[in-house]
């Protein structure tokens, strides 16, 4: 078969992958773009960014600055409880809202509301947003960091919180910062600890983030979780 048959061929199997309405052809398409995807895209974002994990979906609302339901159907931030009026009355939080009701945590641990306000991602992310994870980077306060969780915690992903101390010997520390206090193993369900995190548990550091990408995941994710 000489190249100018190769290439009529391949130019027919490409426009009936793309352009027949045969189920068949539907079936290959999305074959085709799983391969693309999990086998050219996402290893290339992964030597490109240094990281395991170039995209993140985000899948709780740990970093999440406004008040929202929690797992018991509670309207809460950052520990505090509040109607639905009182939701309403609030309304949209910006970052000197988020401040006055969650900074005296930071405070404490000597983060000013100005150094908060020149963190990466000040005003945080919500559930279903997407985070694109750089792996070439040296840990400071205030970075948003993706990381394993410790050896015996049960949790099913990575955690994505932001950085409030670092000690002498490089240990790190974490919070969400919709979050009351940090993770320990005694306060969550998972067991996880987020005091004490070291460089090997680290797998990126969040940059950017991208509003509302992450849903089709979790709602498919949902759906299977009903069929199991």
């Amino acid at each position: 078969m000489d190249f100018q048959n190769i290439k009529s061929n391949i130019k027919k199997s490409w426009n009936w992958i793309w352009h027949s309405d045969s189920i068949w052809s539907w079936i290959v398409a999305l074959a085709l773009i799983y391969i693309i995807v999990k086998f050219i895209f996402f290893p290339s974002l992964s030597l490109i960014f240094g990281t395991s994990l170039p995209l993140a979906g985000v899948e709780s609302s740990s970093m999440d600055h406004q008040i929202i339901n929690d797992n018991y159907h509670r309207l809460t931030l950052c520990g505090n409880i509040y109607s639905k009026q009182e939701k309403k009355e609030i309304g949209y939080i910006n970052f000197n809202k988020y401040w006055k009701t969650c900074g005296n945590w930071y405070e404490n641990k000597n983060i000013s509301e100005e150094q908060f306000s020149e963190f990466s991602l000040k005003n945080g992310f919500k559930k279903g947003d997407v985070i694109i994870v750089w792996g070439k980077f040296k840990p400071k306060i205030g970075d948003i960091i993706i990381f394993k969780s410790n050896p015996d915690s049960t949790a099913p992903h990575p955690i994505i919180h932001r950085i409030i101390n670092i000690n002498e010997q490089g240990i790190i520390q974490t919070k969400g910062d919709h979050n009351a206090e940090q993770l320990t193993k005694s306060n969550n369900i998972y067991k996880t600890d987020e005091t004490h995190i070291n460089q090997k548990q680290i797998i990126g550091k969040a940059v950017i983030k991208i509003p509302f990408l992450g849903w089709p995941k979790i709602w498919l994710t949902k759906v299977i979780n009903v069929f199991r």
